[in-house]
């Protein structure tokens, strides 16, 4: 089976929406089961949960939106970050689910809009549960192990580009790297038009979450490239903001945990949004 096709089989089983915002959202499940939200990483697109999308809507409603400026969605008014970004969301929230209680998981710059939109609908958010999140001011080096690719004419030189990138920054070892994670992380970087980045390395998911009043836990990969060695930092500023937050961490993984350890990740994630409110 070819990677287009995989994702092309799980595209059609969406139920495609376009909200008057012009966000694209896709939803999986059942209708009577309780919503839960995803929010992929910068320069990415809904299919940063590819792999987690049939055993994550097996008994729930599964949405997930093309973030603004992001893959399909439109471009959000300026400034064009995060709190842009968590603004048109929350508008869609109140289009799509008006007053519904729903769960919220963040990966990457997604957790960082995660917990701006939990900071606008804060009535609605049962948990939030952040995926390898930046905006914690720990993000100081990653950047110096990216090779620039905006220049390059040469498809052949573009594409090692992006396959340096991809092995180094997302996934525990370019070994993993496969035909369908090449496909993604290349069609979703030369579609995204606003810039992560800044929020990524800055504090704002830090000082968001000081603010926040509800359940907040997180899992990251053990071999994360953002956080390794950090995890007691980590831990302690999610229970700095929820004194009973975990921290679930998952051996064997990188960055693009919920890609690279796809059982285990959905089994921790359903684990935490199952806990007591």
């Amino acid at each position: 089976m070819t990677p287009a096709l995989t994702l092309a089989q799980v595209e059609a089983r969406a139920l495609r929406s376009v909200t008057a915002a012009s966000t694209v959202w896709r939803r999986w499940g059942s209708d009577s089961g309780s919503p839960l939200i995803l929010l992929h990483g910068g320069a990415g697109s809904w299919a940063h949960w590819i792999r987690n999308i049939d055993a994550l809507s097996a008994d729930r409603q599964l949405w997930i939106p093309d973030l603004p400026g992001l893959g399909e969605s439109a471009t959000p008014p300026a400034p064009r970050d995060h709190t842009a970004v968590a603004a048109v969301l929350a508008r869609d929230v109140d289009e799509l689910l008006p007053g519904a209680a729903f769960d919220l998981a963040g990966f990457s710059y997604g957790g960082i809009v995660a917990a701006f939109l939990a900071g606008l609908r804060p009535q609605q958010v049962r948990r939030l549960v952040l995926v390898g999140a930046g905006g914690l001011g720990l993000r100081k080096g990653e950047a110096k192990i990216l090779k620039p690719w905006l220049s390059l004419k040469d498809p052949a030189e573009r594409e090692a580009a992006h396959r340096h990138n991809l092995g180094a920054l997302m996934l525990s070892t370019p070994d993993r790297i496969d035909p369908l994670a090449m496909q993604l992380y290349t069609r979703d970087l030369v579609r995204a038009r606003v810039n992560s980045a800044k929020s990524s390395r800055a504090e704002p998911l830090k000082q968001q979450l000081e603010s926040l009043r509800l359940p907040i836990h997180g899992i990251w990969g053990r071999l994360d490239i953002t956080a390794r060695g950090k995890f007691d930092e980590i831990h302690a500023i999610l229970r700095g903001a929820y004194p009973d937050a975990q921290l679930k961490i998952i051996e064997d993984a990188g960055h693009w945990v919920q890609y690279e350890q796809a059982a285990v990740f959905n089994a921790a994630l359903r684990d935490l949004t199952s806990l007591a409110v």
